[in-house]
């Protein structure tokens, strides 16, 4: 049995035994006992396309979402134990969850996963403005403008969107998730066209991001996940990368995770939050 199955296993055990007792339904030692199907864990997925999957199998989902997203894998995992509402979408802020994503959630909701932040720093247009020699200006704008939301802006909007989450949904375990460094540090990578100074600031910038997702999941009082460490040794220019690499760059996937990256990078980060104990 995985281990995200034997979790949700307990928190069925767990659920339906509490069920049982506060509705004076706990039969006598004499009694018959009297088996009851429990309602399944409601869990909600929020964020952008890393958490939609987008990338990790073809989907004509008009939100990218795919049955191999690292949501889907976690609901798959406990066999009808969690009725999954995936709301993310790509191309989704932090504001997008704040203001229309959490209206998937309610007090009812059990489990809520969250992968945002990247698309406020527009990462994947720096890359674009800064691999041009003829944009070196753009190039060097955005880059300014990255700093400022990473140390201004960002803090702020992270801590405002995880409180409309808990908000909405009181009594969830609430799981924000970083994201994985999109380069090896190599200094040669014939698959990836990009130079090596951009794919360091690359890295640089998401670690930042990683670093305040941290802080403001930590602030919030909820759950940080740090999928850098299962990414480890499988990031572009890597030689089993679980990313999308140029070949990506026609339907806009790259640098998202492939479906190895969700099964073997998220999937078993998240599982391992300890999602049990808050039942």
């Amino acid at each position: 049995m995985s281990y995200p199955s034997t979790i949700f296993h307990r928190v069925v055990a767990v659920c339906a035994a509490v069920a049982l007792t506060a509705t004076g339904w706990a039969a006598p030692a004499t009694a018959v006992a009297v088996s009851v199907a429990p309602a399944p864990l409601q869990y909600v997925a929020l964020g952008d396309s890393y958490a939609a999957g987008f990338g990790a199998e073809p989907t004509r989902d008009a939100c990218g979402r795919t049955s191999a997203a690292y949501p889907a894998l976690l609901a798959r995992e406990t066999h009808g134990g969690v009725a999954l509402r995936n709301a993310s979408c790509v191309g989704a802020t932090t504001a997008d969850v704040t203001h229309r994503q959490v209206s998937s959630l309610s007090p009812r909701t059990g489990l809520v996963t969250i992968t945002a932040g990247a698309n406020d720093l527009q990462v994947a247009r720096v890359l674009r403005s800064c691999a041009n020699p003829a944009t070196a200006i753009d190039c060097r704008t955005a880059n300014a403008a990255v700093d400022r939301k990473l140390a201004a802006t960002m803090p702020r909007d992270l801590g405002r969107m995880i409180r409309a989450v808990t908000t909405a949904a009181p009594d969830a375990r609430v799981v924000v998730t970083g994201y994985p460094l999109p380069f090896a540090r190599a200094r040669q990578c014939a698959t990836v066209p990009v130079p090596a100074k951009l794919r360091a600031r690359a890295n640089q910038v998401v670690q930042r991001l990683n670093r305040v997702l941290a802080t403001a999941a930590a602030r919030e009082q909820v759950r940080f996940v740090d999928v850098e460490q299962t990414f480890a040794g499988h990031a572009l220019c890597n030689a089993r990368p679980w990313l999308v690499g140029a070949e990506g760059m026609r339907d806009n996937t790259a640098l998202h995770p492939t479906a190895t990256g969700h099964a073997r990078g998220y999937l078993p980060a998240v599982a391992n939050t300890g999602l049990a104990d808050r039942f």
